[in-house]
């Protein structure tokens, strides 16, 4: 039933991030694009997190697990993903700096042009073909016409349209998480990944790593008291990668080497669903705190 998704699973990801983008463009403005560029050390530290920290944690979790090579460098190829388009959904429902995650999603992904090739053949050149190339075509397209282009037009809309902005934006956002249920139920429905085929270790190793990045990224927020808005965008910014273009890379890279491949495959679409799972939890808690500070600041002074 399912067998079509697998070649238009990375054209629905494009169409969620541009429906994302689009509807949140609309909330926000040029001034806080920026505030970011004001104070940028929130954009530093998320970098930072997204081009070391994680690739770090990757590495650390290999060696001390000693995965085989497929697993090892699956979790490699995603610690040098960018951000997500359902990470433009989780800060805007935790309510979030979205300036900010859509900021790190753009030059995070513009960057993968250069961070992936290095890191894979710094880490994993045993397994990396001498002719491999990043699909310089699909990151400039995903950047230049599914994330500027869309947030240009949400910017533009939301100026035009004052009144009507919030139900065109929400408009946007649902029609954007029918895409995302449309691409859950494909990648159930399609088998291609049997979460235990591993055993139990390579799943935990996998959560692990997806946990232990999200929980760090956030730690510099919380020890020297950053606002909760911006250390949610980080920490789900780290959370919720760019699987889409994972995937491609890993038919592009490893086609001839299925064994290397599937075990690749594997890790990209548990980590989709850890992702997800560990997303969601950060996502409801900063809402709440939302809540509470709007609730303490309507209180009569």
């Amino acid at each position: 039933m399912f067998d079509w998704y697998p070649d238009h699973e990375y054209d629905l990801a494009r169409a969620q991030l541009i429906l994302f983008t689009l509807g949140m463009g609309m909330t926000l403005s040029l001034t806080d694009f920026v505030e970011i560029v004001k104070r940028p050390r929130s954009f530093i530290a998320g970098l930072v997190c997204h081009l070391l920290v994680i690739p770090l944690i990757a590495v650390l979790i290999n060696w001390l697990c000693g995965l085989e090579p497929g697993i090892a460098v699956g979790l490699l190829l995603v610690a040098a993903m960018p951000g997500g388009a359902l990470s433009k959904f989780f800060t805007y429902f935790g309510r979030g700096n979205m300036a900010l995650s859509i900021s790190l999603t753009g030059v995070s992904t513009l960057l993968t042009l250069v961070t992936v090739p290095i890191m894979l053949h710094l880490l994993a050149s045993q397994y990396v073909p001498a002719d491999f190339a990043m699909p310089i075509a699909d990151v400039t397209f995903d950047v230049a016409l599914c994330l500027l282009a869309p947030l240009g037009v949400g910017l533009t809309l939301g100026r035009l349209v004052k009144r009507h902005q919030r139900i065109l934006s929400r408009l946007c956002v649902w029609i954007g998480l029918v895409v995302v249920a449309i691409m859950i139920a494909g990648s159930l429905g399609s088998g291609r990944i049997r979460p235990l085929q591993h055993g139990f270790g390579v799943p935990l190793a996998i959560i692990a790593f997806c946990v232990i990045g999200q929980q760090l990224s956030m730690a510099p927020f919380r020890l020297l008291g950053w606002p909760r808005t911006d250390r949610t965008a980080v920490g789900i910014e780290t959370t919720m990668r760019n699987m889409n273009l994972a995937l491609l890379i890993n038919t592009t890279a490893f086609r001839n080497a299925p064994d290397l491949g599937n075990g690749v495959l594997f890790v990209i679409l548990f980590y989709a669903a850890a992702a997800m799972v560990a997303g969601l939890p950060l996502s409801l808690n900063s809402r709440r705190q939302a809540r509470s500070e709007e609730a303490v600041n309507a209180q009569p002074t």
